[in-house]
């Protein structure tokens, strides 16, 4: 695809079929990830992906800890949508409404992360702990660009907060050491025709969020 294309078509898919992602294209999206920058060459970021019997063990897992009530210790702790700022709050905002909007109601938005979107494939990132904050600017960076080299390969992503609350299954099943912070997961796999992939978040005007002086 053109760049613009994968631009535009990259949303966050949270329902996948079954169809399964061959090892070639993991590590062909991973290999053209690896050309995000990176601060003096770091390269920081570690990744780690779970399929098959590996995935299905930690979404097993995931459902009952889910079911049960089980609190978020993300390695990387979230901070309360009232302190993001009025700003960030309003968009936050926007965004639920939109998705009621758009579902009628949030129970299949939940219920999607509930299995982890059905995803063939889970790309969790890491960091030493040890790393200064700026490589987790590195790994925003090898994130997005994964994402896209998905997309241009028919290969539908989320990243999702959900997919690392329970650092524990993920550091069990996929022998992750302690001194890694997991710091983001993406969902990977081929999107289903639900209706819930065809929802497209709203995003500011340019105008409001750049400042281009003269």
């Amino acid at each position: 695809m053109e760049f613009q294309e994968v631009v535009k078509k990259r949303i966050g898919n949270r329902s996948f079929s079954d169809k399964q992602i061959s090892e070639e294209d993991i590590r062909n999206i991973v290999a053209d990830a690896e050309r995000s920058p990176s601060w003096a060459n770091a390269q920081a970021t570690h990744v780690y992906v779970a399929v098959g019997e590996t995935l299905k063990k930690i979404k097993a897992e995931h459902l009952a800890k889910v079911n049960n009530g089980e609190k978020a210790n993300s390695d990387i702790p979230t901070v309360h949508r009232q302190n993001w700022g009025e700003k960030s709050l309003t968009n936050q905002d926007q965004l639920m409404k939109d998705w009621k909007d758009f579902l009628g109601d949030l129970t299949p938005f939940v219920n999607s992360q509930k299995i982890l979107y059905d995803a063939s494939a889970m790309v969790y990132l890491t960091v030493p702990r040890t790393a200064p904050q700026w490589a987790l600017i590195d790994l925003g960076a090898f994130a997005q660009t994964l994402m896209l080299a998905a997309c241009d390969r028919g290969i539908g992503s989320t990243p999702a907060h959900e997919i690392v609350k329970y650092p524990d299954e993920i550091r069990k099943n996929l022998c992750v050491p302690d001194d890694e912070i997991i710091a983001m997961g993406i969902a990977l796999g081929y999107p289903t025709d639900e209706k819930i992939n065809f929802f497209k978040s709203q995003r500011l005007p340019v105008d409001e969020v750049l400042t281009l002086k003269k």
